[in-house]
Order: C-alpha cells, then structure tokens, then sequence
C-alpha cells in the first residue's frame, strides 16, 4: 500500500513538472512561431509589392517617353514592338504578369504580343481581359500614381501593382501630363507555401525538443524525487526509533543542503536518543539504590534487626540517601526551568572572592580527609562580578564537588580569579586523573557521564556541569573544560562585571 502511494506520488510530481515545462515550451514557440510567421509574411509582401511597384514606375515612365495619348490604340509599332519586349523580360525576372492597359482597362500590352502583326484592336486576344475599374481607379486615385492590392484572378489570390501612364507635358506650365494608360503587374501571394515551411520546421523542431525535455524533465525530477524519498524513508524510521539512517548526499544544491541538514537533524535524534535512555537508566539507578537502602534501613529498624545503639548510625545513612535524592529531583526542576525560560534570575553586584572562600570551607573535612592543598587563596583579591549568587554558588560548588572527588589523596586544588575590562575569568584547577581529549567536547552535555575510569566516585546522572553551562550562559558567559596531561584537569568560565 505504501509503495504504490509512493509510486503514485512519484509518478504526480514528474507528470506535473512535465506538463509544466511543455506548457512553457508550447507557449514559448507558438508565439514565436506565429511571431516569426508574420514578420518572413510581411517582409515577403513588402519585398514582392516594392519590387513590383519599382518596374512598373520604370514601365510607366518608359512608356510615356515612347507614345503619346493618340497613339495607345493605334496600329502596331515598332516602339511598342520595343514594349512588349520589355515587358517580357520584366516579367521573367520579377516572376509576374506585367501589361499595359489603356484608360479603358483593355490590355493593349504584353508579353504575349511579341511579333504580332498589326490588328484592327490592340487588344491582347491571350489574356482576353478589361482590367476591372476598381483596379483602374485605385492607380488614378493614389497621390504617387502607383496603388498596391490584391485580387483573385482564375480562383487564385494575388498582388496587382498599377501605375497610371501619364503624357509628356505639352507646356511647362503643365505640372503633369495627361493619363494615357496604367502599367499593372499581378504576382501571385506565394507566402502561403514559405508559412507552410515555417510551420513543417517548427513542428519538426518542436518534436525533437520536446523529446530533450522529456529526458530532461525525467532526470531532474529523479535527482528532486530521490531525496525526498530517502527522507520520508528515514522519517519512517525515525518514527519507529531508529536514527541510523542517513540520507545520500551528492552536489552542492539547496537539495544538498536540505539533506545535511536533515543528517544533522537525524545525528542530534540519535545523540538525544542515546542521551535519553542513558538517563532513564542513571536516574533509574540512582533512584533504586537510594530507596532500596532506605527500605532496608527502616525495615531493619521497625522489624529490631538494627539493634537500637546503631539506629542512629542507620537513621544518618537514611538522611545522607534522601538529601541525595532531593538533590537529584531539584536538579532536574531546574533543568526543565532553565530550558523552558521559566528560570527567574535575581542579579546583584557582589564579590566573588568572599563565595568562593566561603564554598571551600563546606568541602573542609573532604579537603582534610584527603590532605589536599589548596592553591591561590592566598594571593586571591576582591573581584565583583554582576549575577546572581544563589546560581553562581551551584556553579561553583558543581566544579569544587567533582574537583575533591577527582582529586588524588595528597593532591592539590588550584583557584586563581583573573579580571579583565569587562568580565572575571574564574578558574578551578586539580590533580589527579585527567580527562581523555575524545571526552573534551561531551562534557557539557545533558546526561553525558565521563568514561568510569574517572568516575570512580561520581554518582551523579550526568546533569551537573550540563545544568553549570546553562546557568553561565544565562549571565552571558561562557565556560570550558581542558586537560594538558593525565594528571591534571581545570575548568574555566567567566562572568560579566556589570
């Protein structure tokens, strides 16, 4: 079921983007199709009207040096023996009928005519046609003399070009001669077979272009397709707890980007994942072994197993194991308050100094009991810092609490505050095992324990320096672990002054 709405998706998305680009592509040559269609039409038109008009102004005017008005219809002449010729080679070489009409619209001139002999009418018995008057008119009445249309001769459609034929002027005062005649030339419109051909090369190229497309369109949307399936099979497993799954990641594309960062997002699951069942199983244990010895104590006590004389011994052990609790239950309230934004920080100007002297002397018996020395009090100065001293204090006391458990019997513990212009760098120095490079970078993160090797003593669920990181960033500061040797570990972070 889940393949097939898989398949069917797929099959969505690459029909749509198909469709899509052939739409664009249809539009796209359609309008320049019909684009260039028009423009080879009308510059076929003009160039066949312009170079009609052209011979038949250079007809007209060689006729009307050649003849006068008395002589268009008289007999047949050796000047227009000459016409005809003319008009015959114009006609070849603009591929067109070319004749001369008289005023009346008989065709008295032609190709047709060459080596006639002489006729009672000059009226060419080849084309055995009066020019309708319409046509004669238009001539007559274009200011240039020469008008350009189009008329359906023998069912097919063509241009005519006339050009009225004008006497020589009988006086100069005459501005222009009398009209003897027109000089018509009739093409026949051949654009239709070019439209034709632009319209057979478009189809061809559109063909073969759509084919590249489709190729195309198939390849980009695979390269689109696959990741998002990759992504929703790996959401999938997610969904099931499994984050090892990661997504294939080739080019340098947003899609690229989109699949590290959904790596990124799967890697953080994991961790998170990882984190999570390691303290539900700390804080399973840390809350088992309190509570189991608690029971066992109190039972022991009620039932007269512990003898009276040592119920008080018990009773201690008791009050140690609950106090751990509390501390462990009040960690994680804090915890959720500070990820929450819940956690409300009450900030006052106070010397640091004094609190830092002042936790030590809580780890006193600690301290003695393992004879370490403790290094940089003596050269310590006042040194104000502007934060909130209930959450310094926990900061504080985290770092001294794992420095004396770390510490080695006959160790040392070294402080050393450092101002600066704006801010106080505090830091915290022991001796004994160090921490390993790789264990560095994890320090600060919820739930993360350091390797058992140094965590001899440790007891906690691995909030503690997660919670100090927390509450330094909150004042602005940051905080930083680092071991030069196997011998030596120091914690560092800093504090605003004002």
């Amino acid at each position: 079921m889940g393949n097939s709405e898989n398949k069917k998706a797929r099959g969505n998305i690459y029909v749509t983007y198909f469709i899509l680009f052939a739409s664009i592509f249809l539009v796209t040559f359609v309008t320049l199709g019909t684009s260039l269609i028009f423009l080879v039409d009308s510059y076929s038109v003009n160039e066949k009207t312009d170079l009609l008009s052209e011979n038949t102004m250079e007809l007209a005017d060689y006729v009307s040096r050649n003849l006068i008005a008395n002589d268009m219809n008289s007999k047949y002449t050796d000047e227009k023996a000459s016409i005809c010729n003319s008009l015959n080679v114009v006609s070849r070489c603009i591929d067109s009928d070319v004749f001369v009409c008289d005023t009346s619209g008989n065709i008295i001139m032609c190709k047709d005519q060459i080596g006639s002999v002489q006729r009672k009418s000059l009226v060419c018995e080849d084309h055995g046609t009066v020019m309708d008057d319409r046509l004669i008119q238009n001539a007559y009445e274009s200011e240039s003399g020469t008008a350009v249309t189009t008329a359906t001769f023998d069912g097919r459609k063509c241009f005519v070009v006339s050009t009225v034929i004008r006497s020589l002027p009988a006086t100069k005062d005459d501005a222009e001669g009398e009209i003897i005649g027109s000089v018509f030339a009739i093409a026949e419109n051949g654009t239709a077979q070019i439209v034709t051909s632009i319209i057979k090369m478009f189809t061809v190229v559109a063909l073969i272009c759509m084919g590249v497309g489709f190729v195309m369109i198939w390849m980009l949307t695979k390269k689109m397709v696959t990741p998002l399936q990759q992504m929703s099979a790996a959401a999938k497993r997610f969904a099931v707890g499994d984050f090892s799954y990661r997504v294939n990641i080739s080019g340098n594309d947003e899609l690229a980007d989109l699949g590290i960062a959904f790596n990124d997002m799967a890697d953080a699951l994991d961790k998170l994942e990882s984190s999570r069942r390691s303290f539900v199983a700390n804080v399973s244990h840390e809350l088992k072994t309190p509570m189991t010895s608690i029971a066992g104590f109190i039972d022991g006590i009620l039932d007269g197993t512990i003898p009276r004389e040592k119920q008080d011994y018990y009773l201690k052990l008791v009050s140690d194991e609950v106090r751990r609790l509390s501390r462990l239950v009040v960690a994680m309230l804090n915890m959720s308050k500070m990820e929450s934004g819940d956690f409300e920080m009450k900030p006052k100007n106070y010397n640091i100094s004094d609190q830092i002297v002042q936790i030590l002397l809580t780890f006193e018996q600690n301290i003695e009991k393992k004879h370490i020395e403790i290094l940089g009090l003596d050269h310590m100065k006042p040194h104000r810092v502007n934060a909130d001293p209930d959450m310094i204090y926990q900061v504080i006391y985290n770092l001294f609490d794992n420095a004396v458990k770390f510490t080695n019997i006959g160790g040392y513990i070294g402080v050393n505050v450092t101002e600066f212009e704006d801010m106080v760098q505090i830091t915290i120095k022991n001796s004994g095992d160090g921490i390993n490079s790789a264990e560095l970078p994890h320090l600060f993160e919820r739930f993360y324990k350091v390797d058992k090797s140094r965590s001899l003593d440790a007891s906690g669920a691995g909030l503690g320096l997660y919670i100090v990181k927390m509450m330094v960033e909150m004042h602005g500061g940051r905080i930083w672990a680092q071991s030069n040797s196997s011998t030596t570990a120091e914690f560092t972070f800093t504090l605003p002054k004002e």
